[in-house]
């Protein structure tokens, strides 16, 4: 995420091994945030997971639990990635995941000018209400039991790599499926995810009446018994390698 700074040696680092991950590296986080005045005596500051911002005002309030939930794409809860400043932007603590550890780097001599304005609340509360609305869109309920061994139609989020919409195709889409969508592509029940063109993405949402969106989504078809279609169901699991 670009949070380590080049040649700056971390003010503390906490182990990945070490018991309780994410506590400890709260607590380090916070502990350093005090001393070199990145929290001011309010328990204000600002935050983002990536140097380019948005840098988003915060305040802490209670236990901090930051450590367990900004975390690298797909990595588990402690390995942090995340950067937090002080209001004036004179002092940054920047947290982030290396190959045996966790570093937490304090840098003060390569922030020069003040950080850009904190974004318009209003203007992020609608883009997340918005990301909401889309994210019910494209993830409707959870497939209804019983469920039977078949084909379904798998959308995975190109950012995000999640699974993003699942769903099954009836048996009398699926017998005309390979020669009138597919034409000489047979992919076997046991055989990969196969990735649907956007036009046959979209030939089949029309058929299946689902909405389809190929600039955010890669779409593809996978014959699955009904134990993998239920737990994928339930967990939204993330494409194995699908979009890379």
């Amino acid at each position: 995420m670009g949070i380590t700074i080049g040649g700056t040696e971390p003010a503390a680092k906490v182990p990945l091994v070490e018991p309780a991950l994410s506590a400890r590296v709260d607590t380090t986080w916070l502990r350093l945030a005090r001393e070199h005045h990145v929290v001011d005596a309010e328990g204000r500051f600002l935050i983002t997971t990536t140097m380019e911002g948005p840098w988003v005002p915060v305040r802490i309030r209670g236990e901090v639990h930051m450590a367990e939930y900004l975390v690298g794409h797909n990595a588990r809860p402690g390995h942090a990635e995340f950067v937090t400043m002080a209001l004036d932007g004179s002092v940054m603590c920047g947290v982030t995941t290396e190959e045996y550890d966790v570093w937490l780097v304090v840098d003060r001599e390569r922030i020069k000018t003040p950080p850009p304005p904190p974004p318009d609340m209003e203007a992020f509360r609608a883009a997340t209400r918005r990301k909401q609305e889309l994210e019910k869109l494209y993830a409707p309920e959870r497939l209804e039991q019983p469920l039977d061994d078949g084909w379904v139609l798998l959308a995975f989020h190109r950012h995000t790599k999640n699974l993003r919409r699942l769903h099954e195709i009836p048996d009398e889409v699926s017998r005309s499926l390979f020669p009138g969508l597919l034409g000489d592509n047979h992919p076997g029940t046991d055989a990969p995810p196969y990735r649907l063109a956007e036009s046959q993405a979209w030939e089949l949402g029309e058929r299946l009446g689902v909405p389809v969106d190929t600039r955010s989504f890669g779409y593809f078809l996978e014959f699955q018994p009904a134990e993998v279609k239920g737990r994928q169901s339930k967990v939204r699991a993330i494409a194995p390698g699908l979009l890379s």
